[in-house]
């Protein structure tokens, strides 16, 4: 039965008795009342029972709702502003056009449900969650339980998710630019056209994830599990992330596996790879063996191979920017014309590789790494073996050569603008008369 106005009123006082632990104080019970554009700024109803009540378009900014049981209540187009909902029980809520902007929700159950209550014309209904378009910029979110949850077009701007549960949750069109979702469990959940430029989903859980028409421009998504997310369909520009090679196609997965057996068996079984042309941009393959692919003319932006054996592979020509060689093993790998800009080969080996005949005796004959004409714009070569390299005509701008081998390396025509060399090796190394650099820069 609906109450007063005055008997909500003294629900209320009594309620904020009970919190003080004075006498006379009761714990606030309004289960399916209906407080429908209450003005109530900065209300004191933690732990209070609202249970399928009507907060629609109520003035709550600054209220203090912690521990509340706000089971299926209805908070459409309710102003929340700077609220705190910590460990609230909001399961099945209705919040489409609320404001929560600022609000602390962590710990808080936003997860679906449904709830028996009374409906219109004295008839029973079910009232079920209802989120969409829902306010929630710079809200505090995390470890906040929002599995299955219909939070489609939501704005979660600079909002905090970190170890929240998004499982299963609908996110269509939602705006989660700049949000913190280290750490989220977001599988199964749809992102189709969401924008998620800046987030940080650094070690987050996408298994099976829907993300058609999605931006993830700039994401941090450095351990993040993608297993069964297709990425073909959306914006990864500048985003850390590296797929499993299992993201694939069948076709070349079979390539690869093939591949690493010929490797393995020097050539005896299996067959070399041809890789060339082939988009393969932010694959893991980090410690791989593709020595002696080939893999011209690849798109290969963002893609790891730390620590991979590559000897003799064919990068010519290859759009490699941004990738990661860390302490990969590149003796006689060809990427002429090749373009490695910001890309990181850290302590990478990029040596000459002595060539054997047919019987496999060393013919005493070497074949350098070739970097001729290559974009080495503001990548790291720190630490990195260069020992007879081909650099001729390579763009070496405001690159890190710090501690880099460079004995016998060829840097004829090289531009050398900004570039480190501070504690490198160039001993007998080739250079412009008028390049700058020290034969020995250690």
């Amino acid at each position: 039965m609906q109450k007063s106005p005055q008997e909500i009123v003294g629900i209320l006082e009594l309620h904020e008795r009970w919190l003080d632990k004075a006498p006379g104080g009761r714990r606030a019970d309004l289960t399916f009342q209906n407080l429908s554009s209450l003005s109530a700024p900065n209300i004191r109803i933690r732990q209070a029972k609202l249970t399928g009540c009507n907060l629609s378009y109520a003035r709550l900014r600054g209220g203090d709702f912690r521990g509340c049981d706000l089971f299926s209540a209805n908070l459409q187009g309710a102003d929340l502003r700077q609220s705190d909902l910590r460990n609230a029980d909001m399961r099945g809520i209705r919040l489409t056009k609320a404001n929560l902007t600022g609000a602390r929700l962590d710990d808080a159950n936003l997860s679906a449900g449904a709830l028996l209550g009374p409906g219109e014309n004295g008839n029973v209904s079910f009232v079920g969650s209802e989120m969409g378009h829902v306010e929630l910029g710079g809200a505090n979110l995390a470890r906040a339980n929002l599995a299955d949850a219909n939070l489609a077009h939501a704005v979660f701007t600079d909002a905090d998710l970190a170890d929240a549960d998004l499982s299963g949750a609908r996110l269509v069109g939602a705006d989660l630019q700049g949000s913190n979702l280290r750490g989220a469990d977001l599988r199964r959940v749809d992102l189709s056209d969401a924008n998620l430029l800046q987030a940080d989903l650094s070690n987050s859980d996408l298994t099976g994830a829907q993300v058609d028409g999605a931006s993830f421009e700039g994401c941090d998504l450095t351990g993040a599990k993608l297993e069964g997310v297709d990425f073909s369909r959306s914006v990864l520009d500048d985003a850390k992330i590296a797929l499993d090679i299992s993201t694939l196609d069948e076709d070349l997965q079979t390539l690869i596996r093939n591949h690493e057996v010929w490797a393995d068996t020097m050539g005896a079984s299996g067959a070399r790879a041809n890789l060339s042309g082939r988009n393969l941009s932010r694959i893991n393959f980090a410690g791989i063996d593709l020595s002696g692919a080939c893999l011209s003319g690849a798109l290969l932006v963002g893609a790891v191979f730390r620590g991979a054996r590559l000897a003799m592979t064919d990068f010519s020509g290859a759009m490699l920017a941004e990738s990661d060689f860390t302490e990969a093993v590149l003796d006689g790998a060809i990427f002429s014309q090749a373009n490695l800009s910001k890309s990181a080969l850290v302590g990478a080996q990029l040596g000459q590789i002595e060539l054997r005949g047919r019987d496999g005796v060393p013919t005493g004959r070497f074949w350098p790494c070739n970097l001729a004409g290559c974009d080495l714009r503001q990548a790291d070569l720190s630490r990195a073996r260069l020992r007879g390299a081909n650099l001729s005509e390579s763009n070496l701008s405001d690159a890190d050569l710090s501690g880099a081998l460079l004995v016998d390396a060829n840097l004829i025509g090289a531009v050398l603008e900004g570039a480190t060399f501070e504690g490198a090796d160039l001993t007998d190394a080739m250079l412009d008369d008028d390049s700058g650099v020290a034969a020995s820069a250690g």
